[in-house]
């Protein structure tokens, strides 16, 4: 394993421990304090911490990759819910469809991405993805050999339909540096 993966790795799991630490303080009650009037958490906390485990290490625990070659997802996923065909190459992508998750699970850990990390005006008024969904785009994922192409063709679709910005176009492009690569050991 790499240095780079190790820490990710370890980051990963930094982030997890946290999470659940805070669940757990969040959810700690004095047996006097009236819960009657609590709202319902927005996505339950499985979706952050099946995010995390299984997304942030690329993406960033919020959402905000330092990898130039993965898009950032904190206020801009929410785009993909504004057609049909974003939508589905969303819920399409293989590592989305390939997910060690449950449909169920799968379908909160997409809500979460798309309501709370990419919240944008637009996702507001969409409908949330169901199991039902997720179990049709398990059916048929992405098969395409070049998943940047028809990305760039559905985001394209989402900048002139939905105002989504151009910047999501092009997000392969180097955007800080990446500890461990090769080009700082020299």
């Amino acid at each position: 394993m790499t240095v780079s993966a190790a820490r990710m790795v370890v980051c990963a799991l930094i982030g997890a421990a946290l999470l659940a630490s805070g669940a757990y303080a969040a959810t700690a009650r004095s047996p006097q304090e009236d819960t009657s009037h609590a709202a319902p958490p927005a996505f339950p906390r499985s979706a952050r911490s099946n995010f995390v485990e299984r997304c942030g290490g690329c993406h960033g625990l919020e959402g905000r990759s330092v990898a130039g070659n993965v898009p950032d997802l904190s206020a801009r996923a929410g785009f993909f819910l504004c057609t049909p065909e974003s939508r589905s190459f969303a819920g399409r992508l293989p590592n989305v469809t390939f997910a060690r998750l449950s449909d169920e699970d799968l379908a909160d850990v997409l809500n979460y991405v798309m309501f709370d990390l990419g919240e944008v005006p637009t996702s507001k008024l969409a409908k949330p993805y169901t199991s039902q969904e997720v179990a049709t785009y398990r059916a048929k994922p992405l098969s395409v050999t070049d998943l940047h192409a028809q990305r760039r063709e559905v985001v394209g679709e989402m900048v002139a339909r939905c105002q989504a910005p151009q910047a999501m176009l092009d997000y392969n492009r180097p955007r800080g540096r990446i500890p461990g690569r090769v080009e700082e050991m020299k």
